[in-house]
């Protein structure tokens, strides 16, 4: 696992353009890289393929699909930090995802 210094940040949601924000915002940080999924299935597929440190789970994903993430983490790298995140602007996301590494 990286430190919050460095990290691939896997953002889940199901908003498109909400979601281009947010890997705007995570790039907008040196050194963390955002990664967008619109969809569980997609999400899993880039877990499979890609090393990510944390997963940011965005409006729209529900408990249930959380679970399911959960389980796909569990079996691929139980390391990986699920962050979910409740909006409210860049500081937020900021605090959340540092919070999540301390």
């Amino acid at each position: 696992m990286n430190d919050e210094s460095s990290l691939k940040i896997l953002a889940v949601g199901y908003h498109e353009e909400i979601m281009k924000v947010l890997k705007r915002l995570i790039n907008s940080h040196s050194g963390w890289t955002g990664t967008i999924a619109l969809s569980i299935l997609d999400a899993q597929q880039l877990l499979k393929n890609e090393p990510f440190d944390a997963i940011l789970l965005c409006a729209g994903v529900s408990q249930a699909e959380e679970q399911t993430l959960v389980s796909t983490v569990n079996q691929l790298n139980a390391q990986i930090k699920i962050i979910r995140h409740y909006g409210g602007g860049s500081g937020l996301l900021e605090n959340e995802i540092r919070a999540a590494f301390s």
